[in-house]
């Protein structure tokens, strides 16, 4: 009962993670390769083992028990029952807060990398909609008062711009997620 209640749905959120688990996994098993604490075949049976995981999740074969408590947990179990001792050293030089860090941060990387394509499908709309109706006049406003004839093209030209702009902040919030 404290199992379910502490892990709650935690495990819909790690089933998304498992990917970005994994690449981290490499990536740090490699720099343990690179120090000297794995050797080259040491690193060729983790990174084997790890994209079998990958490939068990993309077929939704790969799961994450109430008892494992999150990804990095079962993607560890998995190694150490897969490959023994060895399947524990991938989390050597390597805090659970650093692979949350990670996964967090790479997931985030890869939907804003989404947004930004839909913001520009969108803006594109809005641009061909907008190039379509240039002809069509509409009064321009200023705050609540009528000012200068405006068209439609404009207006939707306007929405086009704006989100245009904020691509820049989906910039932003990609550099942001892309340190560690």
């Amino acid at each position: 009962d404290i199992e379910k209640f502490t892990v709650g749905n935690d495990f819909l959120l790690d089933k998304k993670l498992v990917k970005y688990d994994i690449y981290g996994s490499i990536a740090h098993a490699i720099m343990l390769n690179k120090i000297g604490l794995l050797n080259k075949n040491e690193l060729k049976k983790l990174k084997k083992a790890l994209v079998e995981i990958l490939k068990l999740s993309q077929k939704n074969k790969f799961d994450i028990k109430l008892e494992d408590e999150d990804v990095h947990t079962a993607i560890e179990n998995f190694l150490t029952k897969k490959l023994g001792d060895l399947g524990k050293k991938i989390h050597t030089a390597r805090s659970r807060n650093d692979q949350v860090l990670v996964d967090l941060r790479l997931y985030s990387k890869e939907k804003l990398l989404e947004v930004q394509k839909l913001v520009l499908k969108l803006a594109s709309a809005l641009v061909e909609f907008a190039e379509k109706h240039k002809d069509i006049p509409m009064p321009g406003y200023t705050h609540s008062r009528k000012a200068m004839p405006s068209s439609v093209g404009l207006f939707f030209g306007s929405f086009a711009e704006s989100l245009i702009d904020d691509l820049e902040l989906l910039d932003e919030a990609y550099e942001l997620n892309d340190q560690s």
